[in-house]
C-alpha cells in the first residue's frame, strides 16, 4: 500500500535496528517506551510481553501476558504501571514493574486500544464493540466502568491537552475524526478527511498537533488548536 503523508514535503529515511534480543517473540504486534527506566516493551502475536533496556538492548523480563495476541500497551505517567490489552481474550491487565511485573488488576473488557488519562492516571480510556467506556484502575473487573460514549464505530483514541483543557480524539470506520470534550463528554467537531478507517492517532505531548492513520493510506496532521 502507497502512503500519503498530508502536509509533510520530505520523508527523512529511518535507520532499521535487528534487535537479536526480540528473537524470541513471535509477531510483535505492540510496542511503547518507559522513559523513566529507560526501557521499552513490547507485546507479541501469541500474548508474551518482553522488556529490554533501550541503552544496551539487553532483555529486563519476559513472561506471559495474555492467551491470545496483545492489541496496545500504555505507560501510568507516574505509577509502576503498564496497561496491556487483549481483544480476544477480553482482558485489560495492569503490571507492576516493581513487584517483578506482578498482574495487580485484571479489567474484563474486550477492547483494541487503552489510553490513561494524562491528566488524571486513576482513569484509562478504552474502545470497545459500544463506544468509548472509562475505567477506573483502583476497582477490579466490571464494577471499574465509570461512563461510556460515543458510537460502536469508534476504531482508536488518544488524548489531546490544551492548557486545562482535554480533550479526547476518536477516529471511527467510516474515515471521521472526532474531537470529544471531556468534561461535557459532547462531540465538540468532527473531522472529514480520510475515506476509509481511521486505524491510529496519536497527539504531540508538547506541540499543538496530532496525526491520524488510515486504511485509505493516508497520513494526516492537525492543528489542534484550529483542527485543520
Amino acid at each position: 500500500m502507497q502512503v500519503l503523508i498530508k502536509t509533510c514535503s520530505r520523508i527523512c529515511p529511518q535507520e532499521r535496528v535487528h534487535l537479536s534480543e526480540l528473537s524470541a517473540l513471535s509477531e510483535a504486534t505492540a510496542a511503547v517506551f518507559i522513559p523513566r527506566k529507560q526501557w521499552f516493551v513490547v507485546g507479541d502475536r501469541d500474548g508474551n510481553i518482553k522488556v529490554c533496556s533501550d541503552e544496551t538492548m539487553q532483555q529486563v523480563k519476559t513472561f506471559s501476558a495474555h492467551s491470545r495476541p496483545i492489541y496496545s500497551l500504555d505507560v501510568h505517567p507516574s505509577e509502576p504501571y503498564v496497561l496491556s490489552v487483549s481483544l480476544d481474550d477480553g482482558t485489560v491487565k495492569m503490571w507492576n514493574w516493581d513487584m517483578d511485573w506482578e498482574c495487580v488488576r485484571t479489567f474484563d473488557v474486550a477492547t483494541r486500544v487503552v489510553k490513561f488519562n494524562p491528566k488524571d492516571a486513576d482513569y484509562f480510556a478504552c474502545v470497545t464493540f459500544n463506544g468509548v467506556k472509562v475505567w477506573n484502575i483502583a476497582s477490579p473487573g466490571s464494577d471499574g466502568l465509570k461512563f461510556s460514549f460515543g458510537s460502536s464505530e469508534v476504531r482508536c483514541l488518544d488524548y489531546l491537552s490544551r492548557g486545562d483543557d482535554l480533550y479526547l480524539i476518536t477516529g471511527d470506520d467510516d474515515g471521521s475524526v472526532e474531537i470529544w470534550d471531556w468534561q461535557s463528554r459532547s462531540c465538540l467537531k468532527t473531522l472529514k478527511e480520510h475515506t476509509a478507517k481511521v486505524y491510529t492517532i496519536c497527539a504531540h505531548p508538547d506541540l499543538p498537533l496530532f496525526i491520524t492513520g488510515s486504511f485509505d493510506g493516508t497520513v494526516c496532521l492537525w492543528n489542534s488548536f484550529t483542527f485543520e
